[in-house]
């Protein structure tokens, strides 16, 4: 047997899936990649063949076509596979395609595959692009399971550490670098390494992130023009888009908003996200016709996809009860809850049917549902609730439930004071219910109490009295029981209570409620884990 050239050699431990609809394409790409020294290449001819075989094996390679046939394409198996944990940060994903027009391009390179490769492929140029994948996989291995664990603080340390090494992929660790430092809400890191790297040319996605970070800080001026200047400077760069339309709209400007999706949906129609935004900002604007369109195109896209989509069933919904169809309306939200039995698509359902029988002349039912509704969006802790209880409010404005739009805003302001974006989308909510100042009061008034409560706190702990630092944190919780930093504060303070004065169950329950609170509100917060290993190791000693 001929021996495998030793530059091969990172090849020959990997597991390979290729998914490809054409039989003498499997059959040509199968052999390319045994004499690359693939160990096994286990091969399906569509979708849901290949999403089988990735639920029951690990591949550290999949080489995927866009195009499928009948069932799922490439991209909605990538969505799939990701969404369901079947391959990780240290899974190969390369996307194939055979036709060249932009759009195609533009979809096949999406859901951001580790590459993409356009037909007729050669052994040679696959080796090449293979060799250089694995290689860079291999050198963040260690940051992908950190991050997967994670483990943001140790998978910061070790970019650190191979960037001060001089690794090859140093743009890569520098992006991860950025995005961990958003994770934990280090803004002003993430900001820093987003302007070095900008600093060194105009890389996109530099100035993707720098935007979010100044979106965050509340700068939606700053955020708009550097998505702008990406779009211009990079315009096959989609994600540029999507979040330059959030900008617009949280602007208010939603007839750029709709203009620019209208040119995104035109570079890659496929997305179901995409044209569910441009029916959204259609809808907006009054332009139902185009409206429909997207919404129609988007449920369409969304048939054999695993990720839950709801916003076009919600505007379909929304457009048959404007036209005098609240029956039409109800059933296609039951179509959607049927397909999707996620808390969220159950709530927002239940938003959009409020709408539909207040249309029916039934305002006594529609009050009910949307007091109902108030209860359940109010008392749930999530990483997004926040984000959802909003939506909501804005739904049952439009549906005329003024009342319980107002209760909902003021339960969203008044535990998430400290979230610039999330208060101004809420305070443009209340404008639109006439209580403008209202809003920016209740807004002012949380911070208020919540900064008094702390900074009280802190001082009693200052002067050695830390029972009364605890009660000041505990009428600051009671009163923003969903504020992830109220809650993190007061846990603190009980340890050290705990620590002086030895053990309380009802103290230590207290405690271990309000971290795993705060972390359904901010999944992977380093300090909400810090505080619950103390936790747990104090009782494990006491």
């Amino acid at each position: 047997m001929k021996e495998m050239p030793a530059h091969l050699d990172p090849l020959r431990s990997l597991d390979f899936l290729l998914v490809e609809d054409f039989e003498a394409m499997r059959s040509v790409l199968k052999g390319q990649l045994l004499r690359s020294g693939a160990r096994r290449v286990d091969t399906a001819s569509d979708g849901r063949d290949a999403a089988g075989m990735l639920a029951a094996r690990r591949y550290g390679v999949v080489l995927c076509d866009y195009n499928l046939g009948a069932g799922k394409n490439g991209q909605q198996l990538l969505e799939e596979a990701r969404l369901r944990g079947w391959v990780d940060a240290a899974t190969v994903w390369l996307m194939i395609t055979a036709e060249k027009t932009s759009a195609m391009v533009s979809a096949a390179a999406e859901d951001a595959p580790d590459d993409y490769l356009l037909k007729p492929i050669t052994e040679n140029m696959l080796q090449t692009r293979l060799l250089k994948l694995v290689e860079r996989k291999t050198a963040l291995a260690g940051i992908a399971t950190a991050m997967k664990a994670r483990d943001w603080r140790g998978a910061l340390k070790l970019c650190e550490e191979q960037i001060t090494a001089g690794s090859k992929c140093l743009a890569e660790l520098l992006r991860l670098q950025a995005q961990i430092h958003q994770k934990l809400g280090d803004w002003a890191r993430a900001q820093a390494v987003y302007e070095g790297v900008l600093q060194r040319g105009p890389i996109a996605w530099a100035r993707l992130g720098l935007a979010q970070v100044r979106a965050q800080a509340g700068d939606l001026a700053a955020a708009r023009t550097l998505l702008q200047t990406a779009v211009r400077e990079h315009p096959q760069y989609l994600e540029a888009y999507d979040e330059l339309a959030q900008v617009l709209h949280a602007q208010g400007d939603e007839a750029q908003q709709l203009a620019l999706l209208e040119r995104a949906v035109a570079l890659s129609p496929n997305t179901a996200q995409r044209q569910s935004a441009l029916g959204v900002a259609a809808l907006a604007q009054g332009q139902h016709e185009l409206a429909e369109r997207a919404f129609a195109r988007a449920i369409k896209l969304t048939e054999h996809s695993a990720v839950e989509t709801l916003d076009p069933f919600l505007g379909m919904a929304r457009l048959h009860t404007e036209a005098g169809y609240p029956g039409e309306a109800q059933k296609l939200l039951a179509t959607m809850t049927q397909r999707y039995d996620s808390h969220d698509a159950q709530l927002l359902a239940k938003a959009e049917t409020v709408r539909a029988v207040q249309a029916t002349g039934d305002a006594e039912a529609a009050a009910r549902l949307a007091a109902e509704l108030v209860g359940l969006s109010a008392d749930e802790t999530s990483d997004h609730a926040a984000e959802l209880a909003v939506r909501i409010a804005e739904t049952l404005i439009e549906a005329q439930q003024a009342d319980a739009a107002t209760r909902l805003l003021q339960h969203v302001t008044r535990n998430n004071y400290d979230d610039e974006r999330l208060i101004q989308r809420s305070q443009r909510a209340f404008e639109r219910l006439g209580l403008g100042a209202s809003g920016g009061e209740l807004a002012a008034a949380a911070r208020r109490e919540a900064t008094h409560a702390m900074k009280d706190g802190m001082q009693r702990m200052a002067d050695g009295d830390p029972q009364a630092a605890l009660e000041s944190l505990r009428s600051a919780k009671i009163s923003m029981p969903r504020n992830a930093r109220v809650l993190l504060n007061f846990a603190a303070v009980a340890m050290t209570v705990l620590q002086r004065h030895g053990r309380s169950a009802a103290l230590e329950a207290e405690v271990q409620q309000s971290i795993q609170t705060a972390q359904a509100l901010r999944p992977g917060d380093p300090r909400a884990a810090e505080l619950l290993q103390q936790l747990s190791r104090w009782t494990a000693e006491s």
